[in-house]
């Protein structure tokens, strides 16, 4: 009778086998971020991941055209000068965050966000590979804009203006990553990106000077470390919003992310 239950029964080493195999086999294989994009550009390409093209030529052209246009008609005064650290901290996101908050507008607007989310590549991992690169685009774009505010006035510290754009467009990208991972509604995500501008802009215009003296106040060894802390942050947010995504299909549409 005994032998009879035993044999009903697999062996313990077996099981155990059996186990690790599907956990082997069950793992997630966890590839880099570079590899992540790198696959996706290669399987959907760049021309659907950045469809809406036309819009982002025009956004940029009208970006550029108001950073050549204070640059050209600045003032060289002092006091006019204590404006542009302000500006430019308030300035030196507005583009990234257009250029990443579109999409979901877009999509919300043409009724086709239930059907992207079921794709393949879903509608917020598209958005982590756009954000990733306007990131860096908009980097290159400020520090070009910074340049040339440097070689406009003689007092005015390439720097300093390096730093404060670098810190302002890096702690806004990684909020708007976290607020596109927490806030549900479309609205909000939107309200709360636009209380960023409207915050800054209430400090350039009740007092720009002061505003000023507060971002020159900061060492430059604390935006440096602000910024390589943001950097890490940022990057490891992205990968993690890409793979929190992976499988979230229509779910999300369901729950109002």
């Amino acid at each position: 009778m005994d032998k009879n239950n035993q044999s009903l029964f697999p062996d313990e080493r077996l099981v155990e086998s059996e186990i690790n195999t599907i956990v082997v086999k069950g793992m997630v294989k966890r590839d880099s971020l570079a590899k992540m994009l790198i696959s996706m550009y290669k399987q959907i390409g760049i021309r659907f991941i950045m469809r809406d093209y036309k819009e982002i030529i025009a956004a940029v052209a009208v970006m550029a055209l108001f950073m050549y246009v204070m640059t050209k008609n600045g003032q060289t005064t002092q006091y006019k000068q204590t404006h542009y650290y302000g500006m430019i901290m308030l300035v030196s996101p507005i583009l990234y965050m257009f250029l990443s908050i579109f999409p979901f507008i877009q999509n919300k607007l043409n009724e086709t966000y239930e059907v992207e989310m079921t794709c393949k590549y879903n509608l917020y991992q598209i958005a982590a590979f756009r954000m990733f690169s306007f990131s860096i685009f908009c980097f290159l774009l400020n520090t070009i804009w910074i340049i040339l505010l440097a070689m406009k006035f003689s007092s005015f510290q390439f720097v300093q203006a390096f730093l404060i754009s670098t810190t302002s467009l890096l702690l806004f990208s990684l909020v708007l990553i976290y607020i596109l991972s927490i806030v549900k509604t479309l609205i909000a995500k939107v309200g709360i990106q636009l209380s960023w501008i409207g915050i800054n802009l209430m400090l350039v215009i009740i007092d720009s000077t002061v505003y000023y003296k507060l971002l020159v106040s900061v060492p430059w060894y604390l935006y440096g470390m602000i910024i390589c802390l943001a950097s890490y942050l940022y990057v490891k947010k992205i990968k993690e919003f890409m793979l929190q995504n992976k499988l979230r299909g229509v779910n999300g549409y369901v729950n109002g992310y």
